[in-house]
């Protein structure tokens, strides 16, 4: 509370921490906390969308599937016309990836999708509508695994699509019956659970995560817990018929028009940044939660091909980066951006997507939680899983925000303890330069421990590479003087 000796202010860290805390995005004016996959945005679009709605008919969905599917039949008609090695079978054109030409959005192969979803979320009659955005979803994904989007053109538009999708399953939850709603729901987590999304884990738990809109009352919040145990099903069951498959290699390097989403994306590494602005940018909701769950990889699907919809031209390469074993240690699951998805078995990519399903997932828990209205069991929660960085920075966030200053302390020496390497991601760094060191000292500033705030002054100035140098002389001067 002493504001410091002439104009410094010993307290200006905790301050500032808290300002943030309670000013940035951390702070949720909907629910009682920070959530992960949840932003108002979501509402707020789908409340200004609603002059948009009328109950006008939409495509029947075989008029849908042929619309979608036309551009993107030309595209690869046009690609086996241009690529000497491309060749036609009696599914569509096979061709090597590396032979591709790279994919942009200005061939216009995904205007059907374009169309598609510009006449449905026009109408009110939910089911015909959501039938339609299930099925732009699906070919989507579809398409997008089986180009070089090496560029990540094709990959932001099913990131967009998907956020679309959550906008109008908000309007469904806000103004459907509550029956409809919950066959809506059903329509969208049967795609999130399809072979298309289960190598894609986080944006299996975006299209999962619809469910959150039904969440906010109780006579559907059931639907939303249905959808998560149905994606857990899903994803359980992947697991289990991959470990017992063939442990060989499943990858190739040629491409059809049918196939799994497996396109040259690399996952941000930038996880504070990532992190930081998922909660307020609609946009990149997915990417950046991604970027959150502490897994800075490709996607597990990244070059691998699945059976039905490759013809397999490379050797059995298997098991070259791991020696052999046909799975992966945790230090590997830990690091997958130092893994070659391309050398991986069929099992590894599995394990792969379940350990990127098993971090993703947790987001989605924790928000319906949240949004539930059990504000203790979604911090206990938080608390329960602080190895995992932003549920560890969410739930210090929580503590800030209630002043719980001596709880926040021997919160950070719980994740020092059990985590001693860990970042902090949802604060920037001009807040916690020091990561969780600096959240200690905030603690340390309210509650007056000048003791040891000076002796973590003094260990920051020995430290030749410290540089912050002055402000630390400073802040050792007065902290002195105030033990005085």
């Amino acid at each position: 509370m002493d504001s410091g000796q002439g104009s410094f202010n010993r307290r200006q860290d905790a301050d500032d921490l808290t300002d943030y805390v309670n000013n940035g995005w951390l702070s949720s004016n909907e629910f009682d906390g920070p959530t992960f996959l949840w932003n108002h945005m979501i509402r707020e679009a789908s409340r200004e969308g609603s002059d948009q709605r009328n109950d006008v008919p939409v495509a029947n969905l075989s008029d849908a599937d042929t619309v979608i599917n036309m551009p993107m039949q030309w595209y690869f008609d046009a690609l086996a016309s241009m690529v000497p090695t491309a060749e036609r079978t009696d599914t569509g054109v096979e061709i090597p990836r590396i032979d591709m030409p790279t994919f942009s959005l200005d061939s216009q192969a995904l205007s059907g999708v374009d169309a598609v979803v510009g006449n449905a979320v026009a109408s009110t009659r939910w089911l015909d509508t959501v039938g339609n955005l299930a099925k732009a979803v699906e070919m989507t994904a579809r398409f997008v695994g089986n180009v070089a989007d090496r560029d990540n053109e094709g990959f932001d538009y099913l990131k967009d699509l998907i956020q679309t999708v959550r906008v109008y399953m908000d309007a469904v939850a806000c103004n459907a019956d509550p029956m409809t709603g919950e066959q809506a729901l059903r329509m969208i987590t049967q795609v999130a659970c399809n072979e298309d999304f289960r190598l894609n884990a986080m944006q299996m738990v975006e299209l999962l995560s619809c469910g959150l809109s039904f969440a906010q009352w109780d006579d559907t919040r059931m639907f939303a817990y249905d959808a998560l145990n149905k994606g857990i099903a899903a994803m359980r069951d992947f697991a289990a018929k991959s470990g017992n498959g063939d442990a060989s290699s499943t990858t190739g390097d040629t491409m059809n028009s049918v196939g799994s989403i497996d396109s040259d994306v690399t996952g941000d590494t930038g996880a504070r940044d990532a992190t930081a602005t998922q909660s307020h940018n609609l946009r990149d909701t997915s990417s950046d939660a991604d970027s959150a769950h502490s897994t800075n990889s490709t996607d597990a699907a990244d070059g691998a091909d699945t059976a039905n919809s490759i013809t397999h031209s490379t050797g059995a390469a298997s098991d070259s980066t791991t020696g052999g074993s046909p799975t992966l240690s945790p230090e590997e699951l830990n690091d997958l951006a130092m893994l070659d998805p391309s050398f991986l078995s069929k099992q590894q990519l599995a394990q792969t997507a379940q350990n990127q399903f098993d971090h993703a997932v947790q987001f989605l828990r924790h928000d319906l939680m949240r949004i539930s209205g059990d504000a203790e069991e979604a911090d206990r929660f938080l608390r329960d899983n602080h190895t995992s960085e932003p549920l560890a920075d969410a739930y210090a966030a929580r503590l800030i925000a209630a002043e719980r200053w001596q709880d926040l302390l021997n919160f950070v020496d719980l994740v020092e303890r059990d985590a001693p390497n860990q970042c902090t991601v949802m604060f920037p760094e001009e807040v916690v330069p020091y990561e969780w060191e600096s959240i200690r000292e905030a603690a340390l500033e309210a509650l007056g421990r000048g003791g040891e705030l000076v002796a973590m002054y003094q260990e920051r100035l020995d430290d030749t590479y410290d540089p912050n140098t002055e402000l630390n002389r400073m802040k050792l001067q007065a902290w002195t003087q105030a033990k005085e």
